[in-house]
């Protein structure tokens, strides 16, 4: 699967889910060994935003193993 254009760079688990992401899908990949290379929080407690381009260098780089 190649690279997917997403809509914007920086990007909510929901906003994924809109995409066809499933959601147990993404709370596992934010939790993940590399997650810090794509994935920042808004706050401590707060949402993850998840950085798109860095995201699909990651599902191609098989970071995300499962």
């Amino acid at each position: 699967r190649g690279p997917m254009e997403h809509p914007k760079p920086m990007m909510s688990i929901t906003e994924l889910t809109a995409l066809g992401f499933s959601r147990d899908y993404l709370q596992k990949a934010v939790h993940c060994k590399h997650a810090d290379e794509f994935v920042y929080r808004t706050g401590r407690g707060g949402k993850f935003m998840v950085d798109t381009e860095k995201f699909d260098k990651a599902i191609r780089k098989k970071w995300i193993g499962f």
